[in-house]
């Protein structure tokens, strides 16, 4: 069976990722990556770094760049439910290439993951996105979540 690892790489710091996190991302062997743009490309920089610091060297894993669908921003200034459908909307196309590259870039029994920012169980979509796939039962997988540091934990540390 499929493996995908929700792993919570912390705000952006390299040196903010817990030893559960590193153990994840030496069992992994697909790095699906989102690609916000050419805008945001600096999110794609910094997750490759955290791999090449933290990923053995004699662990082979290869990445996979998933282009992050638009999503109306506008909504949320229109009415609640405009914003609502549209995050709506943004999910189900974000389910269709997770699902499509899962499906494609993933052996039966592999290990894939996503990296997240922060604590992937507190604020971020990939999660809903993840059941949203298993909830349509065209791939089958188990999953896991690797808590993160969060953005409010290295603020009271500093």
């Amino acid at each position: 069976m499929r493996e995908i690892l929700v792993i919570g790489i912390g705000p952006g710091h390299p040196d903010q990722i817990t030893v559960q996190a590193v153990e994840a991302l030496n069992r992994t062997e697909v790095f699906f990556l989102i690609d916000k743009g050419e805008a945001k490309s600096g999110l794609l920089d910094v997750r490759e770094q955290i791999l090449r610091r933290h990923v053995r060297a004699d662990h082979a894993y290869r990445t996979v760049e998933i282009p992050d669908p638009p999503r109306d921003r506008g909504a949320a200034a229109r009415t609640v439910s405009g914003y609502t459908g549209a995050v709506g909307d943004w999910h189900e196309r974000r389910a269709e290439l997770f699902e499509a590259a899962i499906a494609t870039e993933l052996g039966e029994n592999g290990v894939g993951a996503f990296l997240v920012w922060g604590d992937p169980s507190l604020y971020d979509s990939t999660l809903r996105v993840i059941d949203r796939i298993l909830d349509r039962g065209r791939i089958g997988f188990d999953y896991g979540v690797i808590p993160g540091v969060t953005s409010v934990q290295a603020l009271a540390a500093a």
